[in-house]
């Protein structure tokens, strides 16, 4: 295979180019805004929902050409480098639509558009309002270039640019040290994963020649496995090059880019930033953990499918399980609005790597699809009840420690907040996976693929394999557990704060903004079922499963694990029986867990709900998080303070000292070289000029010319004789 014309320049299409037009389009707001923002009426924030609109408006136009229709895809070279055999290396730059792509598209440009609509009501009035709004435009655009791009350099590098933008939005509120220093966990936990997705990167380059990821799917798809590994034959630059890698370097490559996934998805044992960065502006963390950079870890593997070996997959699909249990264990007791939902990400994210490895692909985008929409409606909704909290505590002139929250200090709101309660109880259905839900059919999806992995995998006796499928059907009663109990702490029995709850509405009108309603509205219909299949009880008849199955992946060629993922799928055709067993326990688990839940605190008093601790051995680990936090602290971050601060006492008591006293005592020396050299040198050179000058005077005065003076002289010298004469 010819490795120039799998890389050589696309003509750009129209369709490109309104894709490229999309990117730039929040790129332009952000720069707008932040050098204008503050001079703009109502502070820009109408510019940059207006940007978001049109971005929205263009991808939906994007979808209805691409979806199931075609593909575009436009290449250009981007740079090139010389080599030193005087060859030059083009490296290529493109935008690649296919199905996956448009569909990111427009649930990123849906979310963002959404979530600054709602900040219009939630972020009224604060000091940093143009900033905030100018962050938004540049982290979707960081999003956006992650979903467009059609090489490895390339969304490398708008990787760390959704980082960046992540810690800007994290750690908004400057003036708060827990922002501050979650913004800084949630950089450096996601630079531990982007090593290895570096590497991982390098290793595929290194041995292919390419970043692009047609081209590297093309060339893997024309490989073969040998006794040695895997072996490669293609051409570049007019040479044949023979590729032939060990199993072990493959499925390390592969692990490296999963190690990029597990920092930015949150995956074990990388996950402990996500609950932190719940210290952002609630809309914020709707963004982060909807549909954007929590779930460009999956859009990665997604996108790389291709290079993983089964052994990668079996890792992938194992660190998914183990991510999706802690996760929701972790939910079971946390007693912060966001906290809870944000473990219940980390638990979702589970279930889509888990799905990922056990080669349910689709199904592991569909949960992203539909995760997007009932997760952001969840966090958009908690904002609401944050803000009602708030403004009743003001309102009641509250001491300031109460916190709005916590879950204990609430209760009884579906009665004041009717409209929050039904959108979010539509969310909450989704999540748990009941039967008419958008959840139901992407997790019933998962947990199917997931068992007819382990019936592959056991083929040869090992029934370990289905532990990963056991866990996720306990994450699903261990999910509708936890959000049981959080409905009922927040919306049931009485109110667990002593004003009137009715203090949380607008007005006795009014329950919330109408700006902060429209989104939740949308979100929360969006949860049902039916908008993502007409059969709500069959993932299979799914729009959405059936665009992105691996068959509409734009270039044709093997994957490293095609065998596998051959018999997975032949497994799951068989296994239509399984698929409504699956659906139904799954139902019953989810039933059982919100049973579990209201018959756990149904009868307890306001007053023991607002004082409840975590009690047992359990309820302490799951309510610490396992402790991780500490763990990590003890291992990693206090060696890592210590080291650091003797190096800076090495630095300023050792090396700052000996170059501080070495220079001064390099100025004494020198002074008294300088000196030996004017006494000494200088001195004596002077001596050897002036001696034969004094005996010349000294000669010259003895030749005179005067007879006396010889006389005397002779008479002197005379004398001297005798006297040496007389004493020797």
């Amino acid at each position: 295979m010819d490795l120039p014309s799998l890389i050589a320049p696309l003509a750009g299409t129209p369709q490109t180019t309104l894709a490229l037009l999309i990117l730039l389009l929040p790129l332009l707001g952000f720069a707008a805004l932040a050098l204008f923002g503050g001079r703009l009426p109502r502070r820009g924030d109408w510019l940059g929902i207006g940007i978001g609109a049109l971005a929205f408006a263009l991808s939906l136009r994007l979808f209805a050409q691409t979806w199931n229709t075609a593909t575009f895809h436009s290449r250009t070279v981007w740079f090139s480098l010389p080599s030193l055999g005087g060859t030059v290396t083009d490296f290529t730059a493109g935008v690649l639509l296919d199905n996956l792509t448009v569909l990111m598209l427009v649930i990123v440009t849906f979310i963002s558009l959404l979530v600054q609509l709602f900040s219009v009501g939630y972020m009224h009035g604060d000091q940093g309002y143009s900033r905030y709004f100018a962050y938004l435009g540049l982290f979707t655009f960081s999003m956006l270039g992650i979903v467009l791009v059609d090489n490895l350099l390339l969304l490398f590098m708008f990787w760390e640019l959704v980082g960046f933008s992540s810690y800007l939005l994290i750690g908004f509120w400057l003036e708060r040290p827990a922002a501050i220093a979650a913004s800084k966990k949630a950089f450096l936990v996601n630079r531990v994963g982007d090593i290895g997705l570096l590497l991982g990167l390098f290793a595929f380059y290194t041995y292919f020649r390419t970043f692009d990821l047609e081209a590297l799917r093309a060339l893997i798809g024309t490989g073969e496995w040998t006794a040695e590994g895997f072996a490669l034959t293609y051409i570049v630059n007019g040479q044949t090059w023979l590729v032939e890698m060990p199993t072990l370097l493959l499925t390390f490559a592969g692990l490296g880019l999963f190690m990029g996934c597990v920092g930015k998805s949150a995956q074990f044992p990388l996950q402990v930033w996500l609950p932190d960065a719940m210290q952002g502006p609630t809309p914020v963390s709707a963004l982060i953990h909807a549909a954007t950079m929590v779930a460009a870890g999956v859009y990665l593997l997604a996108r790389c499918y291709a290079f993983f070996t089964l052994d990668a997959l079996t890792v992938i699909a194992v660190v998914g399980a183990v991510t999706a249990l802690l996760g929701a264990i972790a939910a079971l007791t946390q007693y912060d609005i966001k906290a809870v939902l944000a473990f219940s990400t980390i638990s979702q994210l589970g279930y889509m790597v888990m799905g990922m490895g056990t080669g349910a692909h689709d199904a592991s985008l569909f949960h992203l699809t539909t995760h997007a929409f009932f997760k952001a409606a969840l966090f958009l909704n908690a904002g609401i009840i944050i803000h009602a909290m708030h403004r009743g505590l003001h309102h009641t002139h509250q001491p300031h420690d109460v916190d709005a929250q916590d879950i204990r200090n609430m209760g009884g709101l579906r009665k004041v907040l009717p409209l929050t309660f039904y959108t979010y109880l539509l969310a909450a259905a989704a999540l748990v996976g009941l039967p008419l839900f958008s959840g139901f059919l992407s997790k019933d999806a998962i947990l199917s693929g997931s068992w007819a992995w382990a019936q592959a995998m056991s083929a040869g006796g090992n029934f370990l394999f289905y532990i990963v499928p056991l866990i996720g059907f306990l994450v699903v009663l261990l999910t509708a557990f936890y959000m049981g109990r959080h409905l009922w702490f927040m919306f049931f029995g009485a109110f667990r704060l002593p004003f009137d709850v009715r203090e949380l509405r607008v007005s006795a009108g009014q329950e919330v903004e109408r700006v902060m309603a429209l989104p939740v509205v949308l979100l929360g219909v969006l949860s049902l079922g039916v908008f993502f299949s007409l059969n709500p009880f069959s993932f299979s008849s799914s729009w959405v499963m059936q665009g992105i199955s691996l068959e509409q992946q734009t270039t044709e060629g093997a994957l490293l694990a095609e065998k596998l993922l051959q018999a997975v799928a032949a497994q799951d055709e068989a296994n239509q029986t399984a698929h409504i067993i699956i659906g139904v326990l799954s139902a019953v688990l989810g039933v059982a867990g919100i049973g579990l839940a209201v018959a756990k605190y149904k009868s307890r008093t306001p007053e023991a709900l607002r004082q409840e601790q975590p009690q047992t051995a359990f309820e302490k680990l799951s309510f610490q998080h396992f402790y991780l936090d500490r763990l990590y602290l003890k291992i990693f971050v206090q060696p890592t303070q210590l080291l650091s601060r003797g190096l800076y006492r090495l630095d300023k008591r050792v090396i700052d000292y000996s170059l501080n006293y070495g220079s001064k005592w390099l100025v004494v020396l020198a002074k008294f070289i300088g000196g030996f050299d004017r006494v000494i040198v200088d001195g004596a050179v002077w001596l050897v000029a002036v001696l034969p000058r004094l005996f010349g005077r000294v000669g010259r005065g003895l030749q005179n010319g005067k007879v006396q003076s010889y006389y005397a002289y002779s008479l002197f010298g005379f004398i001297l004789i005798i006297l040496y004469i007389l004493m020797f």
